[in-house]
């Protein structure tokens, strides 16, 4: 029997492991994709963290990214992207570089970014592509629970252009509306498959269309479609279009499927006094994590902002905690959701220096009865028919005496100009305050709530 030396065998070993052929040590297990107004998001499931590196191709134009030592669980078919920006995502093995490959075919080349995610909550980890194309205005197809829910809400009322509110000048009050969670974050889910980020969008949409009917308020959505937004975009954004109020709708979940019920917040600076209420406070400000973007605070260094920033808090905080509890006393005559105390909780969507905001926790997708109250179309309506009003309540409370003007309720056999008249003012700004046209006539119905501003 032939002898080698032990240096011969270990060499011959080694070239020959290192020729074989091994398993990828990182799957893609699958891919989806969301469309938003100003970006395409692109994201790609792994079963683990690996390196990658992506570049752009022309003839056709393509960002291509490669995926090192992977391979796909299954075989992934070319999917098709509505909006006009990107034609297609295709998947490719190239088995012989031990790669997995990306290609997205645009139509033209535009700004991207692609980052890693580590797990977090149920997502695993995540290669993140997306792609920008700001003030191509993509409209993303709309969301719905099932086909029966497709028709909830009226098509959108036509937004009235916005006219400026200040003591001399009386427009309407602006409402941002912020339907929770979207796109990559979900939020809460039931077994039954109904989840949070949908409800909130239809919610939304119905909150928008009733506050667009009340003459003097309109009402804009930080979100309009299944896309993930910022926490501080969503506050950012409000700040931008000069909103004077901000709801953001959310549901509920607890480990007892006996807790039901609305809940209503406003911001604490302090955070969360309960365990329960922690935790709460964990899910809702864990949506840029899960969404796809690690969170930030800013903060100000300089003392004498800072004593101005307090200030600003504290007022706001003040007039979110009085929205909180008007919307509150209005749904409570809500038939079929019980109404839950007034809270506070460090909810970073809440944290404007300049907007009172609320977070409305509509009811728990835990609780059967709460599910079968939020999906009935009759419900939804009364419901966001109440926050409405409680909008309508505090802006004629707080807002509206905060510029000097106030209420007038007409009494029976007054007109605008006898009206005009009593408080000083010129007929046309009367009528100008209160969206009153000049074919409407002199005459007006009693109990009608009128804008005035006392000389």
């Amino acid at each position: 029997m032939q002898r080698f030396p032990l240096a011969a065998v270990l060499v011959f070993l080694a070239a020959t492991l290192s020729a074989a052929p091994s398993a990828a040590s990182v799957e893609v297990v699958g891919a989806r994709h969301w469309i938003a107004p100003d970006h395409t998001r692109i994201v790609v499931d792994l079963s683990g963290e690996t390196t990658w590196r992506h570049h752009v191709r022309e003839n056709p134009t393509r960002i291509v990214v490669e995926i090192d030592d992977a391979r796909f669980a299954k075989q992934l078919d070319p999917v098709d992207v509505a909006g006009g920006v990107i034609e297609r995502v295709r998947f490719n093995a190239l088995t012989k570089s031990r790669r997995a490959q990306i290609v997205v075919d645009l139509t033209e080349m535009l700004p991207y970014d692609v980052f890693f995610l580590r797990q977090v909550d149920s997502k695993p980890d995540r290669l993140v592509i997306d792609i920008r194309h700001p003030g191509r205005g993509v409209a993303p197809a709309p969301t719905s629970i099932d086909a029966a829910d497709s028709a909830l809400t009226a098509a959108p009322l036509a937004s009235r252009a916005s006219r400026r509110i200040g003591p001399e000048s009386f427009g309407d009050f602006l409402v941002m509306i912020d339907a929770g969670h979207g796109g990559e974050d979900p939020g809460r889910r039931n077994p039954g498959g109904v989840r949070e980020k949908d409800l909130a969008l239809q919610f939304s949409k119905a909150l928008k269309d009733e506050i667009d009917r009340r003459p003097g308020y309109r009402a804009e959505l930080t979100r309009d479609g299944d896309y993930f937004v910022s926490l501080e975009r969503r506050r950012r954004l409000s700040e931008e279009k000069g909103a004077h109020l901000y709801v953001s709708v959310h549901f509920n979940a607890a480990p007892s499927k006996a807790a039901r019920g609305t809940e209503i917040f406003f911001v604490s600076l302090e955070g969360a006094t309960d365990r329960a209420l922690k935790e709460l406070e964990d899910v809702e400000n864990s949506a840029d994590l899960v969404g796809g973007l690690p969170p930030s605070d800013a903060a100000t260094s300089d003392d004498l902002a800072k004593m101005i920033v307090n200030l600003r808090q504290n007022d706001c905080v003040e007039r979110s905690q009085r929205l909180a509890t008007l919307l509150t006393d209005k749904v409570e005559h809500v038939k079929g959701i019980e109404t839950r105390r007034v809270k506070q909780a460090e909810f970073a969507v809440l944290k404007s220096l300049f907007i009172p905001a609320v977070l409305v926790e509509v009811g728990f997708l835990t609780n059967e009865d709460d599910v079968r109250f939020v999906r009935s179309k009759s419900n939804r309506a009364n419901y966001v028919k109440a926050l409405a009003d409680g909008v309508v309540a505090y802006c004629e409370e707080v807002e509206i005496p905060r510029i000097g003007w106030r209420m007038h309720t007409v009494a029976k056999g007054e007109t605008l100009t006898s009206i005009a008249t009593r408080y000083g003012m010129d007929a046309g700004a009367l009528r100008e305050a209160n969206g009153i046209g000049p074919k409407d006539g002199a005459a007006i119905r009693e109990a009608r709530r009128l804008r005035v501003k006392p000389r």
